[in-house]
Formats: structure tokens, C-alpha cells, sequence
């Protein structure tokens, strides 16, 4: 039956199914098969989506939109350009400074994305950049946005492996300015080979007007952080927190927002948090029968029979994580393997912490590789850019975080220090 669920899978995919109702049709095809009553499907999904961390999925959301419409964007931008644009490339290096910052806000990739390649890529073509470069530094900034906390997707593998939201928060920190750094290292020796042009001179006066303008932007993942570490409030409540935030910020400090624009950001919010808990909900009885067709162990032992190493079982799963990157979508990886790996990673004694960042960068990778790199289409969406210019300069930067990776994947302190240090 393990084999027909997986083939169902399949074919409804090649047909255009959407995958979370692939994942249901596929279950349900199985359950009637095996002569289960079919209302255990519906019992499943019910029960999938009744979970308090997963509340954070549509406020993180929210947050983001709020963000995106608010105006805090273009001020972390203003205040990052001032601190880097004087170096040669400057202005691309601010698309990624600036991405530590908005990925301390939202909690989503595809909103971090939008908002990088509205603003910069009309900028950065007319500095001489190239619009295909540009749409590519947008997009490849957009992958920290799942790493520095809050993130979507932390909180759904927090949920699905039982760890800590909260030590998962901490522990993408040092990971999301590693993998920073790497891509401030292309857009470096890229402009030194090409050329790119600078800012005009650093000017501490500049630097202190756009930092008082982007102070409350600034604020936000600040007290995020302290207010969890201080135990103000929960991991969960973070997201409601960043709600809010934003909301009384675009309101009544930059009044950039109105009341008449709230439905059209909450009508928005609500597809695409339909579009998340569909895959969860789907993925539910589906991941119910692949345990009980023992697929987690089937999985266990084939990888095993190969090495019992866990550098070894790393290697190899970090190249499967990266193909199935590119031909699946990043949510969809994450439901369906992560009960299957569980099983593996601890009894490898393979901390469930640090394969989490891992598992994280390795689906984020996947977002910016060809054919379904979702970053892609998004940037080129903004920015009407025709996606095989992105293509061909996104190269790099998918070259320096799997280096980032590695690096990540085999010194697990990086991770996992900082969450160990701040319990002491």
C-alpha cells in the first residue's frame, strides 16, 4: 500500500493537483482500499490543524503584510543604505543588510521577497546593475526570512519534532548572519569584477536621520526577542505581538495605513494562510499511513544499511533535501519527511535543534534553484523580469549558501550554542 500512496501522490501532482489535496485524495484512495472507515480522514485533519503553535501561522502572516504596507520596509532599507551604500556595490549589499533586519519581523520568504524587489530592483537597473543581477540579490535575500527569527516555517517543524519554538528562534541567529555574510561576499567580488558603482560618501548625519526614521522599525525585533527571552510571552504570542506592533506603527506613528485597507491586507492574509494549513491538514492522514506502512523505518534502515556515520546520513540527506528542492514546494518537503526522518535522526543521537536550521537552509537553497524556485518567480513577478535573466545570475548565490551549508551541517555549535548559552 506504501507504494500505491506514493504513486496516487504522484500522478495527482503531474495532473495539476494542488499538493495538499493530492496528499488527502491519495490517503483517502489508500484508507478505502484497506477498508478503514473513511471518517478517520476527516478525524486526522481535524485534529492536524486543533494546535495552539500553529496559530503563529496566520499572525506571522498578517505581520507581514502589515509590514509590507505599513512603510517599515523602505525605512530599514533607507537606514541600511546609509550604513552600507558607500562601499563599492554598496546599494546591493543594502538588499541584504537589510533583509537581516525585515527577517526579524516577518515570519515569510515570499513576503520578505516582494518587498526587497519592489523597492530595489527599479534602483539597482538604474545604477547600472542589471536588472537580471538585481532581481537576483532580492531573491536570494529573501532566504534569510525563514532562518532569522520569527519564521513560518520554524514554527511548523517546531511543531512537527516536539522541539522548542523558542530555542528554535534563538538558534537561527547566528546561521541567518552566516549566511548573510556569504552573500555579501558574491555581491563584493561581483562588484569589483564588473565594477558597480558607489554611494555617495558615508555621512554620519545621513546615517543618524535614517536611523531615527527607521527607529521603530528597528524596535520590533528587539522586543521580540527581549520580551521572549524575558518570558513577556510565549513563542506563539510572539507572532500576535509583531501584529500589532506593526498594525499601531503603519496606524499612528508612520500613517502610512488606514482603516479602509485593513480587509484587502486581511483577505490576503487569510488565502495564504489557507494555502499553509491546507498542506498541513492534507498531509495529516497521509503521514498517518506512512507509519503505519512503517515507512520511517523502511527509511531508517535503507540509510543505515549505507552508514551508520551521522556525517555520513547528513551528507546524503542534505543532496536529497536540495533535489527535492528543486521540484517541490518548501512546505510540502518539511510535512512529509520530517515525521519520516524523526525516527533516524534520534537514534543517530542527532541533535533535533541543529537538523532543523539545516533541514531550514537546505529547503530555503531550494527556494532560488531552478525550475521551482519560488523566490524566483516572485522577484521576477515584482519586478517584471524576464525569469531566465534571474537565472543566469542566481548561480552564485545558490554556490555560497550551500557553502554556508556545509559549514553549517558540520559544526553544530553554530546552532546550538547560543540557545544552550542563553538557559545558563
Amino acid at each position: 500500500m506504501l507504494t500505491l500512496l506514493l504513486c496516487v501522490f504522484v500522478g495527482l501532482l503531474l495532473f495539476g493537483v494542488p499538493i495538499g489535496f493530492a496528499m488527502l485524495g491519495a490517503s483517502m484512495l489508500v484508507i478505502g482500499l484497506e477498508g478503514i472507515p473513511v471518517s478517520v480522514v476527516a478525524q486526522r485533519v481535524a485534529t492536524s490543524v486543533q494546535s495552539f503553535p500553529l496559530l503563529a501561522v496566520p499572525l506571522f502572516t498578517l505581520a507581514g503584510a502589515l509590514m509590507n504596507e505599513s512603510g517599515i520596509s523602505e525605512r530599514l532599507f533607507n537606514f541600511t543604505r546609509a550604513f552600507v551604500g558607500h562601499i563599492r556595490g554598496g546599494l546591493a549589499q543594502t538588499a541584504i543588510v537589510g533583509n537581516v533586519f525585515l527577517s526579524g519581523i516577518s515570519g515569510s520568504s515570499v513576503a520578505d521577497c516582494a518587498a526587497t524587489s519592489r523597492v530595489f530592483v527599479p534602483q539597482l537597473t538604474q545604477a547600472g546593475y542589471g536588472q537580471g543581477f538585481a532581481a537576483a540579490v532580492c531573491a536570494a535575500a529573501a532566504t534569510l526570512g525563514p532562518i532569522i527569527p520569527p519564521s513560518i516555517l520554524m514554527v511548523i517543524y517546531a511543531w512537527q519534532a516536539n522541539v522548542s519554538l523558542g530555542d528554535l528562534f534563538i538558534a537561527g541567529l547566528i546561521p541567518g548572519v552566516i549566511m548573510a555574510l556569504a552573500m555579501m561576499l558574491v555581491i563584493g567580488v561581483t562588484a569589483h569584477r564588473r565594477g558597480f558603482p558607489k554611494d555617495a560618501a558615508f555621512s554620519g548625519e545621513k546615517l543618524w536621520y535614517a536611523f531615527k526614521e527607521a527607529l521603530w522599525a528597528l524596535a520590533m525585533p528587539i522586543l521580540i526577542l527581549v520580551g521572549f527571552r524575558m518570558g513577556v510571552f510565549t513563542a506563539t504570542e510572539i507572532a500576535a505581538v509583531a501584529c500589532a506592533y506593526s498594525l499601531i506603527v503603519g496606524l499612528y506613528v508612520y500613517r502610512t495605513l488606514n482603516w479602509k485597507g485593513l480587509p484587502a491586507i486581511l483577505l490576503t492574509t487569510g488565502r495564504e494562510t489557507a494555502a499553509i494549513l491546507v498542506i498541513a491538514a492534507g498531509a495529516a492522514p497521509f503521514g498517518w499511513i506512512l507509519g503505519i506502512e512503517q515507512a520511517p523505518q523502511q527509511v531508517a534502515e535503507l540509510l543505515t544499511a549505507i552508514s551508520r556515520e551521522p556525517w555520513v546520513i547528513l551528507l546524503i540527506l542534505n543532496v536529497a533535501l536540495l533535489v527535492a528542492g528543486m521540484f517541490m514546494e518548501t512546505l510540502a518537503i518539511m510535512i512529509i519527511l520530517v515525521p519520516i526522518l524523526i525516527p533516524l535522526l534520534t537514534e543517530l543521537q542527532i541533535n533535533l535543534l541543529h537538523f532543523g536550521i539545516v533541514l531550514l537552509v537546505n529547503l530555503v537553497i531550494g527556494q532560488i534553484t531552478p525550475p521551482v524556485g519560488v523566490l524566483m518567480f516572485v522577484a521576477s513577478s515584482v519586478s517584471k523580469t524576464h525569469l531566465g535573466l534571474i537565472v543566469k545570475e542566481i548561480g552564485p548565490f545558490i554556490i555560497a549558501l550551500i557553502g554556508a551549508l556545509a559549514l553549517l551541517t558540520y559544526v553544530p555549535q553554530l546552532s546550538t550554542w547560543l540557545p544552550q548559552y542563553l538557559k545558563t
